[in-house]
């Protein structure tokens, strides 16, 4: 066998292994892999963060009681800021209800389409 020879037959074997090496890396950084591996490994720190993202979307979306500290005495900013309120809180009403009724349907139907994808992965009793 002459050196040429040598040398693509040992370019092969490396093209070869490439390959597999290049699968075995797509595999393993996949998206959904390391998602599902992350959410394997640390539950805790999933439900903490969806709990404390839950918080902060229920408290941007729940009307909040009125504010305890009393205006300074700046007569004109109170009119201008009275006024647009007045015009603006039906409105950030309005859209509360819309995005609430929309997470609302996107989570359920979410969650449906999910657990019906892994209602024969049960393992049987």
């Amino acid at each position: 066998m002459t050196a040429k020879q040598k040398a693509i037959k040992d370019l092969d074997a490396a093209r070869d292994h490439l390959g597999s090496h290049l699968q075995l890396a797509s595999a393993e950084l996949n998206p959904k892999v390391i998602l599902s591996r992350s959410l394997r490994e640390h539950p805790w720190i999933w439900a903490g963060g969806a709990a404390a993202a839950g918080l902060l979307l229920v408290r941007s979306l729940m009307p909040s009681p009125g504010s305890k500290i009393e205006r300074d005495n700046f007569g004109a900013s109170a009119t201008k800021g009275g006024l647009i309120a007045l015009i603006l809180s039906p409105m950030l009403g309005m859209v509360r209800q819309a995005a609430w009724k929309y997470g609302s349907q996107y989570l359920q139907s979410y969650l449906t389409q999910h657990f019906s994808q892994h209602e024969g992965d049960r393992p049987s009793a």
